[in-house]
């Protein structure tokens, strides 16, 4: 488990490609302990995202930018680990330049979503607020969004033709409408109350980026796009995907009912974490609970007014355990695989989604916390 976990601190240092890529090329050498693809070159014109007279961030808000990290290094990390144990790389070799580059791609992809998302966001203050909004204004913020998301995407077309694998091209396609179809039922149902296998089909929809991913890193392996391992990646990061969104949000409800969300001074209202785990399961689990829920989103309360009420019900616990569950089961999708310090990893990474506070997924706090254990 120790080789494992140096296994899983190198990819996630690999995986660090920014927000706006400054260099593909560069976090792929990182990645890969080796060069970077050949005629393969993502350098962002740094007047176009990386440096504006504005110097805009468009990860929104410190909280919600410090959350956002740790979805910037996962599935990146996560696709590697996977190409690692498929290609049996000898520890020290690089990764095959097409994986790196397929795990780039998974990079902006997300990045590309994350600054669509944005779109969406028409409080220009407080917790809903974004960065482009607050530097602009609302209508140009939205450009600025837009131009920078297709931006990002214009490069994923570029990359995926890079692939050579029309199979590839496809998964990876597939992908993008269902994260496109996942925020569009978000954003449908946003603020609004929902059962459960609403909230599971949105979230399958909008991290089955990394599922897809991990079947593309099977197919250029050399696997069969239909065989057992590559169904088995496939398994192992949906269900991965399901246990890091539940304990996202999870952690989402936490801060704020804590007192330490994106904005302090800003009050959460029941409305804005009515669709997060805890507070889904403390009502299908309790009549008192939900009819508290209903009651304070009839009136519009604050977030205040229904903990108490979520707690009670075991809502909290009810979610910690099931992104645990499917912690469980992403793990037992890797039965197939051989054993493998990389397969060792990628179990790693499953415990790590789903512990509190995702502590492993943030590197300075895991360093810290490696620090003092010694």
């Amino acid at each position: 488990r120790g080789s494992a976990a140096v296994a899983t601190r190198r990819c996630f240092a690999g995986a660090r490609v920014a927000a706006a890529p400054r260099s593909g090329r560069g976090a792929c050498r990182a990645a890969a302990a080796g060069p970077a693809p050949a005629r393969t070159r993502f350098d962002v014109p740094r007047n176009v995202v990386g440096r504006s007279r504005r110097n805009v961030d468009f990860r929104r808000s410190r909280g919600e930018r410090r959350r956002t990290e740790r979805v910037s290094r996962f599935r990146p990390a996560v696709v590697l680990l996977v190409a690692r144990a498929l290609e049996r790389t000898d520890p020290g070799e690089p990764v095959p330049a097409k994986q790196c580059l397929l795990a780039e791609i998974v990079e902006m992809m997300s990045t590309a979503q994350v600054v669509h998302d944005s779109v969406l966001e028409d409080d220009e203050s407080g917790s809903a607020g974004n960065v482009a909004h607050r530097t602009y204004n609302q209508n140009a913020g939205n450009k600025v969004s837009v131009l920078a998301g297709d931006f990002l995407l214009a490069r994923c077309s570029v990359a995926l033709s890079q692939l050579g694998d029309l199979t590839v091209v496809e998964l990876m396609a597939t992908a993008l409408e269902a994260m496109v179809q996942g925020g569009v039922l978000q954003a449908q149902a946003n603020k609004s109350f929902s059962d459960f296998a609403d909230y599971e089909r949105c979230a399958s929809l909008k991290t089955s980026l990394i599922a897809d991913a991990c079947r593309s890193a099977a197919i250029l392996a050399g696997e069969d796009g239909r065989g057992a391992v590559a169904g088995a990646v496939d398994a192992y990061a949906r269900a991965l995907g399901l246990s890091y969104q539940i304990n996202y949000d999870t952690i989402k409800y936490v801060s704020a009912m804590e007192g330490g969300g994106d904005d302090a001074d800003h009050e959460p209202s029941a409305a804005e974490y009515a669709r997060t785990p805890p507070v889904i399961l403390a009502a299908a689990a309790s009549e008192t609970c939900r009819e508290a829920i209903d009651a304070a989103l009839a009136a519009r309360a604050p977030l205040s007014d229904v903990t108490r009420a979520v707690e009670a019900a075991g809502g909290l616990a009810a979610a910690a355990d099931l992104s645990k569950h499917y912690a469980d089961v992403a793990k037992e999708a890797l039965a197939v695989l051989p054993h493998s310090t990389e397969r060792e990893a990628l179990f790693t990474m499953a415990d790590y989604v789903s512990q509190e506070d995702q502590l492993g997924l943030q590197r300075e706090k895991y360093i810290q916390a490696r620090q003092k254990a010694h």
